[in-house]
């Protein structure tokens, strides 16, 4: 199988980026953080218990994988994110320590940018766990789980569920 995917390319966090085609995904940390899988390839292969091609199980499966490779690339693009307001936060502490004014301090280190940014990636970020957590219920429904089963796989209410479940089918 074969899956269309919009990366996250380094000129914003907006989710804005180029297109792809991802036939293998091999997970590399760009942070000192533990990593997912070590590695995983999408395939045409089905199990046993997978509906035949073509039926909304294969079609929801296939938006759950697109929007959680979305998810990783948002989550791999905040890594990176918070690693620099890391360093901006002790180059600061390290020039507030040796004397330089608050003031002197945030010019120099260009807060309103760093500030921005944070902001812009965490949006995006969020933004892409909302939806992939939609269309992995809506996945997860049509494979056959009633909503209690669900709600109670990610610890939320039935009705939440089910209001995750209505809007992946609206948007998708």
């Amino acid at each position: 199988m074969t899956l269309q995917v919009t990366t996250i390319d380094e000129a914003g966090a907006d989710g804005a980026g180029t297109i792809r085609t991802v036939t293998e995904l091999v997970v590399v940390p760009e942070c000192p953080v533990d990593p997912p899988d070590a590695g995983f390839a999408v395939s045409d292969e089905r199990d046993a218990t997978a509906h035949p091609a073509g039926t909304p199980d294969t079609t929801r499966r296939e938006a759950a994988i697109e929007d959680m490779l979305q998810l990783l690339e948002a989550s791999r693009r905040l890594q990176a994110t918070l690693v620099a307001n890391d360093e901006h936060c002790e180059a600061s502490v390290r020039r507030m320590m040796d004397g330089t004014s608050p003031a002197a301090v945030l010019v120099d280190v260009d807060v309103a940018r760093a500030r921005l940014d944070l902001a812009d990636t965490l949006g995006a970020f969020e933004r892409a766990r909302h939806r992939s957590r939609s269309t992995f219920i809506a996945a997860q429904f049509e494979s056959g789980l009633n909503m209690k089963e669900i709600g109670r796989a990610w610890a939320i209410s039935r009705q939440l569920a089910h209001r995750f479940f209505k809007e992946a089918r609206r948007d998708g």
